[in-house]
């Protein structure tokens, strides 16, 4: 009688405690999604008013930005000058990254690894503000030696975010090199081809929706940062200059959506000022929402992909 006693207390409280912490981590989901479904609705609410008295094409395709004395709101230079930082951060940082990958996943040996990886992990947890600084001790400098500039420019803030995302690129496309299937790549061995030939001709397209997926989620890093960027752009509500003096806008000082945000948010008052920046986050809001969804739609073919 005690031990069958014994055994229902025991079913009794498994069942009990696989019942809570199955409510916990519903819980728990519950709160995250609600949490975003709020944050969006207030973003998007406040954000939208603004759009009583400014049109959408004034507001996207607008030039001025004077939000205090003129009431102007065009940020269409902020957003050339966001996209002009992204992408210049992705072409320096995909290449680097998809090459560390590779050596970490495929040539590095074992001692050089518990080095590497551990770095980039380390990396990837430095403050964003850190980055800035480190920005306007040393790249701010080194620009304004070698260009006779001011050195607060968009090249700037480009080798600092091309930093900031190296290590998403590289533990992603690290993930997507070590799911190529084994057999695939002893195929391509067996036909003679050298390890080199292997990595390019068949590992790297074997992968590459990982690696796809590793530069688009690197890319909404890029678009969303502010604090470091803001450091060392230069903070300038202007078109960049494209022209070849200023390197083709590189040397230009300017200003991103995101820096527009905390540039503007300590003196914003409630109105169509403040309003301006919940909309300017809401555009923010729009691109990482489609980047993300991109990258979710590349990984599940990936991962699809591997499984066959």
């Amino acid at each position: 009688m005690d031990k069958v006693f014994k055994k229902k207390e025991k079913r009794f409280w498994t069942n009990f405690m696989n019942g809570l912490m199955s409510q916990i981590f519903f819980m728990s989901a519950f709160i995250a999604v609600v949490s975003l479904f709020l944050i969006t609705i207030y973003i998007f609410y406040n954000g939208l008013k603004i759009f009583k008295v400014v049109s959408v094409t004034d507001f996207l395709f607008g030039y001025d930005w004077e939000p205090v004395t003129l009431k102007l709101f065009g940020i269409f230079p902020m957003i050339i000058t966001s996209f002009y930082v992204t992408f210049g951060s992705i072409i320096i940082s995909a290449p680097l990254g998809i090459a560390c990958a590779v050596f970490l996943a495929e040539i590095a040996p074992a001692s050089a690894q518990q080095i590497i990886r551990p770095a980039v992990q380390l990396l990837a947890g430095i403050p964003s503000v850190i980055f800035g600084l480190f920005g306007l001790a040393f790249v701010v400098p080194m620009i304004q030696s070698i260009a006779d500039v001011a050195g607060l420019s968009i090249l700037a803030a480009i080798i600092i975010l091309s930093i900031m995302i190296l290590p998403t690129i590289i533990s992603i496309s690290e993930d997507a090199i070590r799911s190529v299937p084994k057999e695939l790549k002893d195929s391509s061995t067996a036909l003679g081809t050298t390890k080199w030939q292997t990595i390019y001709g068949t590992i790297l397209p074997a992968c590459s929706s990982g690696l796809i997926t590793a530069v688009i989620l690197a890319l909404g890093r890029a678009f969303g940062e502010a604090m470091a960027v803001k450091m060392v752009i230069g903070n300038t509500q202007t078109m960049p200059d494209f022209s070849a003096d200023s390197g083709f806008g590189l040397f230009s000082l300017a200003r991103t959506l995101t820096t527009n945000i905390i540039g503007d948010i300590e003196y914003a008052e409630p109105g169509l000022h403040l309003n301006s920046l919940f909309a300017t986050g809401a555009i923010l809001f729009i691109f990482i929402i489609i980047t993300n969804a991109v990258s979710h739609m590349l990984l599940k073919r990936a991962y699809g992909a591997s499984k066959t």
